[in-house]
């Protein structure tokens, strides 16, 4: 997920998935939050899938929740 989050933090769409900074800028994230599809609680993100927040660490820190990115995946 570092990866997709440095992928949208490096402008997304206008970056290459081959880009060499993307390595560099993935460890600069961490999980924040994550929710799995849970059948029981009637919660289901495409077919099973995964919300995930990143977030820097020194913005995480700060309290600076806005700054975190969010993404997801589904089977």
């Amino acid at each position: 997920m570092q990866i997709v989050a440095a992928h949208g933090a490096l402008g997304g769409r206008d970056v290459s998935w081959e880009d060499p900074r993307l390595e560099e800028e993935a460890g600069r994230w961490v999980l924040l939050a994550q929710f799995d599809s849970d059948e029981d609680a009637d919660m289901m993100w495409g077919d099973c899938g995964a919300l995930y927040w990143l977030i820097r660490p020194d913005d995480l820190a700060a309290g600076r929740f806005g700054k975190a990115l969010f993404t997801w995946q589904c089977c």
